[in-house]
């Protein structure tokens, strides 16, 4: 028999050459334990065929057209394996079918998300460290995918790859795998597929075939997994330690002899030297009791992480079918909350694996998400946060949002009880709620929200979220104070007085005309009253507003004129005047 030099890759299964230390993983469910060891060849080798036990009647013809699909093809393997009389086959000896011999399969994207690059391999059966590739190009959904292609996955991308024979995969973020082998067992037989997994995470689906002949394998520097319908994932990082870990079907194990049986909810840790651990129970199902139904943060989707004994970081995913072959965000965690950012509105599924020591992945938790975060809701511009407010004096104002053609401002008790609202204005202009529509509600605390409304292409109203709830107080705004002149009518005044309360600050304005436009004392005093006597002589108007120790403002009072001047009075204050009524000024 023929002896080749292994490729970079550790090789195969039952059936299919075994490099020296590699791993090898089988389905065992469906054919038992024993079926399964039956099938192991007696001789690792390397090489990459499968191995045909001859039976009694076997020729290069027959075995020609069940396994490459064509009996012409005899000659191929009489080459191969140095058979000197093709018509002489020995019942029990072992052929070699080469794998590249068989014929060619496909395989398609099923669904891509973000920046996944492909690129085919100009000699993908030469040695690896050899091996070339052709420019990367962007890969698309329902693209068609062959033999010695490469898919390189950054962060936050994915892929799912739909098999010729329905079979799955899964591949993460940053990730970087090679579809090594896909080749058809005769013209409709079974397929043949090994995918290279050079780093990252894949996960994989495989139907159960009841003949058994199917081979389906994902390799890494330091292991071989190999099944026949299950469900599995892999993982290898770039210095090769490898972790599998099986959640429907049983495997069977095998680096040398004997092999071993990993049960469903059992994985295993290989080291880069090609060292199995011992099969292990997969961590528990996380607790995930306290993620949201409903996320509505433009920035990022974020989910607690829980606390587990033996969990070293866990896996989250988000995707938009419970099968998870459309995955949209991802990736691994330490630190609690998880947050994926840039997720759209939409009905999904989060899930969350716990990852233990060894790196093998744990139990799934499944949860159904819905993502409502547009269009965004408004920022709050006024009052500030737990400010007190004058009834019918200021009303309630957030910034305006680009998407939205509408605003909805509600009005809660101090609870926060927005399920009963006590006022709910949803078809507002502008992000203003009017000062004499909180005039209505009694004075006391209160708590209001914000959310932005857009009109779709359809015509028909979309709310977003509501931002957070902020608090307010209402209260009595202080009234506007009565002013007293000295002097007759206000005439000659050099003091102005006014009843005022303890705590109570007073903005004074003058002007000479009654616009206010260019006030010549704008000012604040902290006793109820004012004087004059710094003002040339002339006629003025004062209006003036009162703020309590709330920080709550009256209204400006009604102008007020005056006049003022050095004028002569009389011991008893009143202002002196000639036999021709003008007033007396000092010289």
């Amino acid at each position: 028999m023929p002896i080749r030099t292994l490729p970079r890759f550790a090789t195969h299964a039952s059936l299919y050459g075994l490099g020296s230390g590699a791993l090898w993983v089988a389905l065992a469910g469906l054919m038992g334990t024993q079926a399964v060891n039956a099938q192991i060849t007696p001789k690792q080798r390397g090489g990459d065929f499968i191995a045909h036990r001859v039976v009694a009647g076997d020729t290069l013809e027959m075995l020609a057209a069940r396994f490459l699909g064509d009996r012409t093809h005899w000659a191929a393997l009489q080459s191969h394996n140095r058979v000197d009389n093709p018509f002489q086959l020995r019942p029990g000896s072992v052929l070699e079918i080469p794998t590249h011999l068989l014929r060619a399969a496909t395989a398609s994207v099923e669904f891509v998300q973000g920046d996944v690059r492909s690129s085919r391999s100009l000699n993908h059966l030469a040695d690896t460290a050899n091996m070339g590739s052709a420019t990367s190009q962007a890969v698309q959904k329902g693209q068609l995918l062959q033999e010695g292609d490469s898919l390189k996955v950054p962060a936050n991308a994915f892929v799912s790859v739909r098999l010729a024979d329905g079979s799955l995969v899964r591949v993460q973020s940053e990730s970087d795998v090679e579809l090594r082998q896909m080749r058809r067992k005769g013209r409709a037989g079974s397929l043949q597929s090994v995918i290279d997994l050079r780093e990252g995470r894949v996960e994989a689906s495989v139907p159960k075939q009841i003949n058994g002949e199917r081979r389906f394998e994902v390799r890494t520097l330091a292991a071989s997994t190999s099944v026949r319908g299950t469900q599995f994932l892999v993982l290898t990082d770039a210095a090769g330690q490898t972790a599998a870990a099986v959640d429907e079907g049983s495997v069977a194990v095998q680096a040398g002899q004997p092999s071993v049986l990993l049960k469903p909810g059992q994985g295993l840790a290989v080291s880069a030297n090609g060292q199995l651990s011992k099969p292990s129970a997969m961590l528990a199902a996380p607790d995930i009791a306290a993620w949201p139904a409903l996320a509505e943060d433009a920035n990022w989707v974020s989910l607690p992480l829980p606390t587990m004994p033996g969990a070293v970081r866990y896996q989250v995913q988000l995707a938009k079918d419970k099968e998870f072959t459309q995955i949209v965000r991802g990736g691994m965690f330490t630190q609690s909350p998880a947050r994926l950012t840039g997720v759209e509105d939409g009905n999904y599924i989060a899930a969350i694996r716990a990852i233990d020591t060894n790196g093998i992945p744990g139990t799934r938790s499944l949860q159904a998400l819905r993502v409502k975060a547009h269009p965004v809701p408004p920022h709050y511009e006024s009052p500030e946060p737990d400010a007190t407010v004058g009834l019918g004096q200021r009303g309630l104002q957030c910034t305006k949002v680009t998407e939205a053609s509408a605003y909805r401002i509600q009005v809660a008790n101090a609870a926060g009880n927005f399920a009963q609202p006590l006022l709910d204005a949803n078809d507002l202009k502008d992000c203003t709620l009017p000062a004499d529509a909180l005039a209505k509600l009694p004075v006391g605390d209160y708590q209001w929200r914000a959310a932005s409304i857009r009109t779709l292409s359809n015509g028909q109203r979309d709310a977003g979220p509501f931002a957070a709830p902020q608090k307010m107080t209402l209260a009595q705004a202080p009234k506007s104070p009565d002013l007293q002149l000295d002097g007759s009518a206000g005439e000659g005044s050099r003091n102005i007085r006014w009843a005022g309360e303890e705590g109570q600050r007073y903005h004074i304005i003058v002007a000479s005309e009654p616009s206010f436009a260019k006030p010549v004392v704008d000012t604040w005093l902290t006793q109820p009253q004012w004087g004059t006597q710094d003002l040339p002589a002339g006629a003025y108007y004062l209006q003036m507003q009162v703020e309590d120790r709330n920080g709550l403002r009256s209204n400006f009072s009604p102008a007020r004129q005056f006049q003022t001047g050095n004028w002569v009075t009389s011991a008893e204050g009143q202002t002196l005047t000639s036999g021709d009524g003008s007033r007396l000024t000092r010289q």
